[in-house]
Formats: structure tokens, sequence, C-alpha cells
């Protein structure tokens, strides 16, 4: 199946420098990003390189090659169903974006006092999170010490930087702030999502101020290096509050050395999602929908709702002897959750969905100032699609109408009138 993962992922990327998409803002360029890394280069590992399978150190049920193969399979057929969503009867959208530009062109900020009141008090909030933040070896678990709603709170100071940002501009001191609380998320042990996916929105803020559709070659580069440094972050920073020291050029190279050697667990989604498929078929388990539930539930407290069912409850019910999916919190990527809802139907219909959605505020609002709440949402669903691709559906809605509520608050706030 890495043959044709291969051929699939080489077609696409000549088609959109045929048709000249590669643009950061492109959501089907992020997905061809994400699948390539994830799954492309670590199925030519696995078949050409013999890397091992990192997953099966986890189970005592190992992974075989075949569910592997055909884990990749689907994950191709979820990467071409993105594309045939993205890409087909798209003719409406791009005429609302064309509107919508030519309308904007020149435009005022109706509720701009408003905002400014509303990032002030962003910002308090957020100083307080980051200053009442509890790092992992301060919590007490087991008696409830540190709740969803602390866990938000704490969050918010990394939100409310990027959001000053994008509202005031690249200024000097908002940008040491932002960076300043990368440094401090970053070594907490648990915040990686939230320092990767701030500085994801950071660069396409940046690339559109700039007029620029892709990074300068010195961007991948110091994307790489934090791409290495970011994978065993969650020990980096847990050993960090044990010992208060860090030396950062040996994470640098101790997660280099396993990148290339396969060793990786942070490379290891597609092997995941490989044993929960593997385990789907043997239990004959489909869930027609059942494992998008939460999505109507999540927002509610567990203060509130004692028993309210684990997100991911559904796999515990696909969990097998020797793969306990459930407690391990694995990846199921979106085409393992599709697969798992509606077999090959779900897996080429759900990604298309999103491809569809992801096209919509593309061609709409790609081309409006950096300023417009319609630029503003492209950003914030561009920010989360590597959640959504890796966790499924429910971060779809959970990233944005949650952990990233502030963003969502401003945009409903943003009131743009045109001026002639």
């Amino acid at each position: 199946m890495i043959f044709l993962d291969i051929f699939i992922v080489t077609l696409l990327f000549v088609f959109l420098i045929k048709n000249k998409e590669l643009n950061i803002l492109n959501g089907s360029v992020i997905y061809l990003f994400i699948h390539v890394f994830f799954v492309t280069f670590r199925g030519i590992q696995i078949y050409f390189l013999g890397a091992n399978i990192v997953s099966n150190k986890w189970y005592e049920k190992y992974i075989t090659i075949d569910e592997i193969g055909k884990a990749i399979l689907i994950s191709d057929l979820s990467l071409l169903a993105f594309f045939a969503g993205f890409y087909l009867f798209v003719q409406n959208f791009k005429v609302q974006g064309n509107l919508l530009n030519s309308k904007f062109v020149n435009y005022s900020e109706a509720n701009h006092d408003i905002i400014k009141k509303y990032l002030a008090f962003i910002f308090i909030i957020g100083i307080f999170g980051v200053l009442t933040y509890q790092s992992i070896a301060d919590r007490d678990l087991e008696n409830g010490e540190y709740s969803t709603t602390s866990n938000f709170i704490a969050s918010i100071g990394i939100v409310s930087s990027i959001m000053l940002i994008y509202y005031y501009g690249f200024k000097k001191y908002l940008v040491i702030y932002f960076f300043i609380l990368v440094g401090f998320y970053s070594l907490q042990g648990e915040s990686r999502f939230r320092v990767i996916l701030a500085l994801i929105f950071i660069l396409m803020l940046y690339l559109k101020k700039n007029n620029l559709k892709l990074p300068p070659l010195k961007y991948f580069v110091l994307g790489f290096v934090f791409l290495l440094i970011s994978f065993p972050l969650k020990e980096v920073g847990a050993k960090y509050q044990e010992t208060g020291k860090l030396d950062l050029v040996k994470v640098i190279k101790d997660s280099f050395d396993d990148l290339a050697e396969g060793e990786s667990g942070d490379m290891s989604f597609i092997e995941q999602s490989a044993g929960m498929i593997g385990a789907m078929d043997e239990k004959g388990k489909v869930f027609y929908g059942e494992t998008y539930k939460p999505i109507f539930f999540f927002f509610v407290p567990r203060s509130l709702w004692a028993e309210k069912p684990a997100l991911n409850k559904w796999q515990f019910d696909i969990s097998i002897s020797g793969r306990d999916f459930g407690e391990m919190g694995q990846i199921s990527l979106i085409s393992g959750e599709s697969y798992a809802n509606f077999r090959y139907f779900g897996v080429f219909l759900i990604p298309f969905f999103i491809g569809r959605w992801y096209s919509y505020l593309y061609n709409k609002f790609s081309n409006l100032p950096s300023q417009h709440k319609g630029f503003l949402l492209l950003l914030l669903f561009n920010m989360v699609l590597f959640q959504v691709w890796r966790d499924g559906m429910i971060s779809l809605i959970l990233f944005p109408f949650l952990n990233y509520l502030p963003i969502m608050i401003l945009y409903f706030i943003k009131k743009p009138i045109p001026v002639k």
C-alpha cells in the first residue's frame, strides 16, 4: 500500500503546483502536508527502512504489517475525499469570495471600542491563568484538584497573546510577550498543542500580512527544529518540573535520532490507527455515528454531570485483549474514526464534507484583509485542522468552541462596515 500512497501524494502535489494552489491558507495543502509527514514518511520507514512498529511497545497483541497497510489505504481514501470536497463544485464559494473582496476593499470596524475592552478583559484573564497555573507535579488529580475549567483558564494566556497580535499587529512588545508564553507553556509537560497551534496561527497571520503564500526557507528550517523539540515536549516538560534543568541541545539531538531511526512515538499515529481498525474488524463493531455524541455534551462540566461519558468512550468499546485503547487514549485519525462509524462509506463521506467546509472558508475568506472577521474564522479553523485530522470530527467543534472560545467570541463581536 505504501507504493499507492506515494503515487497519490505525488499526484496531488503535482495538482497543487499545476493549479497554483500552494498556499499555507489552503486547507488541502495543510492536510496533504500532515498526511505526508505522519503517514507517507512513516510508511516509508516501516516498509523500506525496516523501522520497528513503535506502538507495539504498548500492546500485548502486536499490530501487523497487514493492519498498517489497511490503515494507510483508509487514510489515502480520506485524503482523496478531502481533496474532492475541497475542489469539486466550488464555483459558488469563489463567487461569494469575489463579492466580499469587492465589498470590503475599504472598511471600518464598527465595534472597535468593544473589541479593545474585550481584549483587555481576555488579557487579564490570561495573566490570571498563567499566574495560577498548576504544573503536573503540583496537582492532586485523584482529589479532582484540577478541573476542566481551571485548564481552560490556564490556556487563555497564550490564546490572548495571539489575539492581541492579530488585532494590534506584530508590535515588538506583543511578540516578546507571545514568545515568553511559548517558553512558559512549553515547559509545563502537557501544553504542546497550545504552543504548536498558536505558532501555526501566528505564522499564517505573518505570511498574510507580508503577502506570502508559503514561508521562506529559513522558516521551514526553524519549523523542523521546533518540531524536533515538540515531539518530546511532554517528557521534557515533566522532567523540567522535577529537576529545573533543560539541555536543549540534547533534546534536539535525541529527538532527531528517534525520528531518523523510526523510534519516535509521536510518529506512530498511523500505527495506532491501524491497531484500532484491526480491533474494529475483529469485534465487528460499527458505531453509525455514535462516536459523535460527545459533540452535544462535551461543554457540560463534570462537576454538574458526574456520570458524563468519556469523550473517547467508543475507544473503550473497541478495546480487545492486549489492546486497551480507551485507557491509553490512542489516536484514531479522522480516517479511523470515519471507518468506525460507517466503514468505507464513512471514510469517504466524512472527510469529503470536512473538505467542503474548509473549501468554503478558503475560497470565501482567504483574500479578505487580515482584520476582517471572515479571515479570522479561516485562521481559527486552519489552526485546528491538525487536531481534526488526528482526533476526528469532535475536534472540529471542541477546539474552536472550547479551547479557542475567546477567538470565536471575537469573531462574533467584530462588525466590519464597508467604506466607499
